[in-house]
């Protein structure tokens, strides 16, 4: 693939292109490709709305829902490969969150996955908890079906506002992206997911987003760095008495 072709306007050329000269099966490919780069800006909405000018907009946001469900995995896969280079200790932790998110996660999923917000900062997260596949995957398809139809419909109906389903893209939107699944991944294996049931089981849901409830939260990151800080402390000390 040419360097030129990395670019958000490179993506979409190459996208619809892809489209034009495969029909429906061009538009699947191209929407499975866009969402399965997880840091690489790759527009494919606006290809979809731009599509649905010449294209069944109805059959054209099904095809495409379903291909951008596909490519939605790729994250979720990230994020199960990512599991494996953990502890017994972190993944006790991140089994009691796959308890405790199990009955939002999936609205939650289903709402980013409608949006043209990036989806990423979930699915690698569900991976990482080994967040049932067979519940996470419809809430994807479902959300980037409604998001791909509007977007169809919307093409069909005003093309004149087509830069309007362009996604947050370009550098900044690619660094923004990888630094918020970083931030979630690390604050995954940080908090005290013991400390975040107790704070529901007593105050509900509200109580993680009360003030006390933050600071319990974080009170358990800076917790945790001190007992690092601590263990290497006395690692030091032994390794100077044997010399």
């Amino acid at each position: 693939m040419e360097v030129a072709r990395l670019a958000p306007d490179g993506w979409l050329e190459w996208m619809l292109s892809m489209a034009r000269q495969y029909g429906y099966l061009g538009a699947f490919l191209a929407s499975v490709l866009g969402n399965a780069t997880i840091l690489l800006p790759a527009p494919y909405s606006l290809s979809v709305f731009m599509l649905g000018t010449c294209l069944d907009p109805l059959l054209l946001g099904l095809v495409s829902g379903l291909g951008a469900a596909i490519g939605e995995l790729t994250g979720y896969a990230l994020g199960v490969a990512a599991r494996k280079a953990l502890n017994e200790e972190k993944l006790a932790k991140l089994e009691e969150a796959k308890k405790l998110l199990e009955k939002p996660a999936f609205f939650v999923v289903l709402f980013l996955a409608a949006t043209p917000l990036p989806d990423d900062v979930v699915s690698v997260p569900l991976g990482l908890m080994s967040y049932p596949l067979w519940k996470a995957f419809p809430a994807f398809l479902i959300g980037k079906t409604i998001l791909c139809l509007i977007l169809a419909y919307a093409g069909r109906l005003a093309w004149d506002v087509a830069w309007l389903a362009l996604e947050v893209g370009g550098t900044w939107g690619m660094v923004a992206t990888g630094v918020a699944i970083v931030l979630v991944v690390a604050l995954a294996l940080l908090i005290d997911w013991d400390v975040v049931v107790d704070i529901v089981k007593e105050r509900g849901w509200l109580g993680l987003f009360t003030w006390s409830g933050i600071k319990r939260i974080l009170g358990t990151i800076k917790l945790r760095f001190k007992k690092g800080e601590g263990e290497e402390g006395r690692e030091a000390p032994e390794e100077g008495s044997e010399a």
